[in-house]
């Protein structure tokens, strides 16, 4: 998930946030705008029934390069890291695959299932094709927190036809530049018109997103120049 809202009940044990990472996929311009998202089914325990990029928590596989990557030192290593969850979790949610036809140069192997995935279809994983949007933390009096890393895709790059998982209801390319994605939350709505703001032009440094005293606030995050 990008971004989670639910309370905690009682006094908060300082939940650590976790690595997670989204994929903002955007194609077409103006009233043709189309985003690629899913709505969070009605009987979930948190943010049921509302709408999110492709996204999740950063897992142990996601450490593990791919058999497809031909640039991975395209990004620091923990950005890179939460890039290979974003592909991953857009493959999982969606069923799509990011990135273009061809092969690896290298015979590496991996017991990824997504990175599998990839190779079985002649994909080679877009990382390279990849834009950092900016960073998000989880306000701290909640019962689950995330430390989401966004990126920003091309659509042309989008491999496949979306569809619905266990995940995620209605996922599709929705009319955002005719129609408003409803409901958002505002992490997400925040990040989108970040995105839509890169495919325009805009270079500003990417944004930090965080909560202090239950007050949204907005930083510059320098980390997609550290070596993370």
């Amino acid at each position: 998930m990008s971004d989670v809202i639910e309370r905690v009940t009682g006094t908060p044990a300082g939940v650590r946030a976790r690595d997670a990472a989204s994929l903002i996929l955007l194609r077409g311009e103006g009233r043709d705008l189309e985003l690629l998202a899913g709505r969070r089914p009605m009987h979930v325990r948190f943010m049921p029934g509302v709408y999110v990029f492709p996204g999740g928590a950063v897992d142990a596989e996601d450490g593990r390069p791919w058999q497809n990557e031909i640039d991975p030192d395209s990004l620091p290593p923990r950005l890179m890291r939460c890039a290979r969850a974003a592909l991953r979790e857009t493959w999982e949610e969606a069923g799509v695959l990011f990135g273009r036809p061809g092969s690896a140069p290298t015979a590496l192997r991996s017991a990824s299932p997504v990175a599998e995935a990839y190779a079985a279809a002649g994909v080679i994983a877009g990382f390279d094709r990849l834009r950092y949007a900016g960073r998000a933390i989880t306000p701290v009096r909640v019962f689950r927190r995330f430390n989401t890393r966004f990126f920003v895709g091309d659509g042309a790059d989008v491999v496949g036809e979306p569809h619905a998982s266990d995940e995620l209801e209605d996922v599709r390319w929705h009319p955002i530049g005719r129609v408003p994605l409803e409901p958002l939350r505002d992490v997400s709505q925040f990040m989108l018109e970040r995105a839509i703001a890169m495919r325009g032009g805009d270079v500003a440094p990417a944004p930090l997103f965080y909560t202090v005293r239950g007050r949204r606030r907005i930083a510059v995050c320098r980390e997609a120049a550290a070596r993370l």
